[in-house]
């Protein structure tokens, strides 16, 4: 008697699960169906919230893409750069000079 009264609540459990995700699909797509304005007809007599929402946040432009220039970039030469070293007067392990 006990297991039939868990497999009924169960059963009831998890039918009450899907139902609420199958109305929260189909809750989903019709304010996607309301804002798209698929019929604006319907809007014409009163101002909705979802439908002021969706025409503020549509872009009434696309936006410009620039054209890129094909131009070359110029490159210093580091190596060219770098080969200039100053004349070193002592040796390895020599005192520093200071004159």
């Amino acid at each position: 008697m006990y297991f039939s009264w868990q497999t009924i609540f169960r059963s009831w459990h998890r039918t009450i699960v899907l139902f609420s995700v199958a109305l929260l699909i189909i809750w989903n797509f019709a304010s996607i169906f309301h804002q798209v304005d698929l019929t604006p007809e319907h809007h014409t007599h009163h101002h909705c919230q979802l439908f002021a929402g969706a025409q503020h946040g549509l872009a009434k432009a696309q936006p410009a893409i620039p054209v890129p220039s094909y131009t070359r970039a110029h490159y210093d030469d580091v190596s060219e750069r770098s080969h200039h070293v100053e004349e070193v007067f002592s040796a390895a392990r020599a005192p520093p000079y200071f004159a």
